[in-house]
């Protein structure tokens, strides 16, 4: 996907005009304009439209043509970059203690398959059906003595 695709799909499926994306990354419309057109945008701003698409830095760097700065950055940290919700959900299993997390890494490979297998069937249909299923299945770990 070209840069300025990727812009008019963000525009189009998250903020409904140009303009309301310029300013989400402290632009006025005019220079964002001519960003995208020309694509002239810099480091800084590129990496704040990475963070507000919830996309991997590099990939929007390489999409803007800076893919030397990609390079760069992913030399210095090690591989491409997470996504801020890769990082959230990183720092929550971070938190846990390692029963729990194996609960959590449970469910998100779980999620993962059925998504994979393209049925979701099997999958809770609310947040609360998961916490019960999560909460179920760690009472009866429990009650097994693998605590």
């Amino acid at each position: 996907m070209t840069f300025k695709g990727w812009i008019d799909r963000l525009v189009e499926e998250r903020f409904g005009t140009p303009t309301a994306l310029a300013k989400t990354i402290g632009l006025h419309l005019t220079p964002f304009s001519r960003g995208v057109a020309s694509g002239t945008f810099n480091v800084v701003n590129l990496l704040k439209l990475a963070k507000v698409a919830n996309e991997p830095p590099s990939n929007v760097l390489r999409m803007a043509g800076k893919g030397d700065v990609a390079d760069l950055i992913e030399s210095l940290y090690g591989g491409a970059a997470m996504t801020p919700q890769q990082r959230e959900v990183s720092a929550l299993l971070d938190r846990m203690d390692p029963h729990d997390r194996s609960l959590g890494v449970e469910m998100l490979r779980r999620i993962a398959a059925a998504a994979s297998h393209s049925s979701r069937a099997d999958l809770p249909t609310t947040s609360r059906d998961a916490e019960s299923e999560v909460t179920a299945h760690g009472s009866r770990a429990r009650a097994r003595g693998r605590r």
